[in-house]
């Protein structure tokens, strides 16, 4: 099956096709997912007719989670939020009920170390830095697309 999609090329996974009156059907490819969007629904049945015709696959209905971010439908269009990656953190690391701060530590201030308390486990440590960075980069990729 030709479907003459065109490969984005700023976004990796993104594939776009221009309709003939100016509708466009984009799918966004992640691992083993679909995400199918575009201007005109009746192409995106006729594509997912296809492809479902074509391929073992499912039909999963509109879209309200993928990768950690929640999509809900409002009448300008979807809303996307991490909130529920942003609790799915706080309960992985057992920090659901740690105090906030708006600064990590006081500046100029001299650390010493406590010989008394426990290390820190270092696979630990990186597992919570690399997931408040994916958290941070998602959510500042998602504000730059909405701005």
């Amino acid at each position: 099956m030709q479907q003459e999609f065109v490969k984005c090329k700023f976004e990796y996974g993104v594939y776009v096709k221009k309709g003939t009156v100016g509708d466009q059907l984009l799918i966004c490819l992640y691992v083993d997912n679909l995400i199918v969007t575009g201007s005109n629904v009746k192409e995106i049945e006729v594509f997912k007719t296809q492809m479902m015709n074509e391929f073992e696959m499912s039909d999963l209905g509109n879209l309200t989670y993928f990768l950690g971010m929640k999509f809900t439908e409002v009448a300008e269009g979807l809303v996307m939020h991490q909130m529920k990656y942003e609790s799915d953190i706080l309960k992985r690391f057992n920090i659901v009920n740690c105090n906030s701060s708006s600064s990590p530590a006081e500046t100029n201030m001299k650390l010493v170390m406590n010989e008394e308390e426990e290390s820190v486990d270092p696979i630990l440590f990186k597992q919570i830095v690399g997931t408040l960075r994916y958290y941070a980069i998602v959510g500042l990729i998602l504000h730059m697309r909405l701005v």
